[in-house]
C-alpha cells in the first residue's frame, strides 16, 4: 500500500427512528438552519413537518430552500446563498439524495466564499484556476437515498447552467458534514428505480477503485481488494432482496450503510482512486438528464468491454474472476449487464436519447472538463480522446 493521511470526522447516527434526534444534533451546531432539499418534495411525505417540529422544539430557527433537481445547478446554489445570507443562517441541513446534499455543501461553502461560486468547482483538470473553499458553515445531512455517500465525504458535484459542465469540489478541510442521520425508515418509500440506481451508483464507488488501482500498490494480503469486493458483493446480493421486500428495514439499513461505506474514504486508503467512469457519466447526466446511477451502469459495462482484449486489463480480469467466476471479460460484462437489467436499470446510453451523432460532443465535453495537462483522462492506464469516444461507442 502507498502512504496516506486519512481523517474523517463525520458523526454517523444510524438506525430506525434516529430522525427524532435532528433537533439535538442541529442545536449542537447552530441556531439558524437553512434546510436544503428538492424542488419537488411530495414523495417525502410529512418528513419536513417532522423536521420543522423537531427544530422548533430544540430552539433552532429554520428556512427552507427547496430547489435541488437531479444534477443540481449553480443557479440553485447562488439562490441558496442569497437566502442563507438574508436569513442569517449559521447551519445548513441537507435532506435527500446526493443532489440535495451536494447542493447543501456548495451553499454552506458559498456562504463564506469570497469569490464567484464557479471558482470553487473543478471545471477543468488541465489548469489550476480552481480555488477550493477554505471554510464553510457546519452541515448536517439526512440522506433519503442510499447512493453517493455525500453524508460522509467532503465532496460535492454540481453543474454549471451556462456551460453544462458538471464537476466537483473536494475540500476535506471544510466540507465534511458535522453529523449525518442514517434512518432506514426514510428510504422505505423509495421507488424501485431510484432504489436500484442508487445501489448501482454505490457499487460503482467500489468497482472504480478496484479497476483503477496499480497492482504494485497491493501487498500479499490485498486488504483493499477484499474491502472493495466485500462492499460490491454485499450490495449486489442485497439489491434484489430490497426490491422484493421494500419494507424490510434490515435490508434497507444494509443498503444505506453499505452505500455510505462505498465512498467515505475507507476503500481507497493506500491505493489509487481515479474516477474516469464518473467523469464520463457526468457528461451523460448533464446533457441528457439521465439518472447518475444509470449512467454509471452503462460506463462500467463499456469499460469492461473496451478492455476485453487489452493486455493492460489485469484488474478487470480479476474483477471478472472474483465476482462472475470467469476470466472472460466479455462474458463477465454480459452477466453484469443481465444483472443490472434485472434490477430495472438502463445499460445502454441510447436509452437516454444518445445517438452516434452525439459521440463527438460527449467526447469533447470529457476533454474540456476531465482531461489533465497531459491531454489524457486520468485512469490506469490513462485514456486518450479516441479511446474515450470508443468507450462511448461501446455504450450505445
Amino acid at each position: 500500500m502507498d502512504s496516506f493521511d486519512f481523517h474523517n470526522p463525520v458523526r454517523i447516527v444510524f438506525g430506525p427512528g434516529t430522525l427524532a434526534r435532528i433537533g439535538e444534533l442541529a442545536a449542537a451546531q447552530g441556531r439558524r438552519a437553512l434546510i436544503v432539499s428538492y424542488a419537488k418534495t411530495d414523495s417525502l411525505g410529512d418528513l419536513f413537518a417532522r423536521i420543522h417540529a423537531a427544530l422548533d422544539a430544540a430552539g433552532v430557527a429554520h428556512a427552507d430552500h427547496f430547489a435541488a433537481t437531479p444534477n443540481p445547478l449553480l443557479s440553485q446554489a447562488r439562490a441558496g446563498v442569497a437566502l442563507g445570507q438574508a436569513f442569517g443562517a449559521d447551519l445548513v441541513i441537507g435532506v435527500g439524495g446526493g443532489s440535495a446534499m451536494d447542493l447543501a455543501k456548495v451553499i454552506a461553502a458559498g456562504l463564506r466564499y469570497p469569490h464567484p461560486l464557479e471558482r470553487m468547482i473543478r471545471f477543468s483538470h488541465a489548469d489550476d484556476s480552481q480555488i477550493p473553499p477554505a471554510s464553510a458553515l457546519p452541515t448536517l445531512m439526512v440522506p433519503t437515498l442510499p447512493a453517493t455517500a455525500s453524508e460522509m465525504n467532503p465532496t460535492a458535484v454540481i453543474t454549471d447552467d451556462a456551460t453544462l459542465r458538471k464537476s466537483y469540489v473536494w475540500a476535506p478541510d471544510c466540507l465534511y458534514p458535522r453529523a449525518s442521520i442514517l434512518d432506514p425508515t426514510l428510504t422505505l418509500s423509495l421507488p424501485p428505480y431510484q432504489t436500484a440506481c442508487g445501489a448501482i451508483d454505490a457499487i460503482s464507488h467500489a468497482v472504480e477503485p478496484f479497476f483503477f488501482s496499480d497492482e504494485a500498490t497491493y501487498g500479499n494480503i490485498d486488504l483493499q481488494d477484499h474491502l472493495q469486493l466485500g462492499v460490491i458483493r454485499a450490495l449486489m446480493e442485497n439489491l434484489p432482496k430490497v426490491l422484493a421486500h421494500p419494507q424490510d428495514l434490515q435490508l434497507r439499513g444494509l443498503m444505506q450503510f453499505g452505500a455510505t461505506v462505498g465512498l467515505n474514504g475507507w476503500l481507497t486508503c493506500g491505493v489509487q482512486g481515479w474516477t474516469p467512469m464518473h467523469q464520463m457519466g457526468h457528461v451523460l447526466s448533464s446533457r441528457f438528464h439521465a439518472t447518475h446511477g444509470a449512467t454509471l451502469a452503462c460506463m462500467m459495462l463499456a469499460w469492461m468491454r473496451f478492455f476485453a482484449d487489452d493486455p493492460r486489463n489485469a484488474r478487470f480480469r480479476r474483477f471478472a474472476r472474483e465476482i462472475f467466476a470467469t476470466d472472460d471479460l466479455r462474458a463477465a460484462a454480459d452477466r453484469f449487464e443481465a444483472y443490472i437489467q434485472a434490477q430495472g436499470v438502463q445499460t445502454r446510453i441510447a436509452a437516454f436519447g444518445c445517438t452516434q451523432a452525439d459521440l463527438d460532443t460527449l467526447t469533447q465535453a470529457v476533454v474540456d472538463v476531465s482531461f489533465g495537462p497531459d491531454a489524457r483522462l486520468a485512469s490506469i492506464p490513462p485514456i486518450t480522446r479516441d479511446e474515450v469516444r470508443a468507450i462511448y461507442a461501446l455504450a450505445l
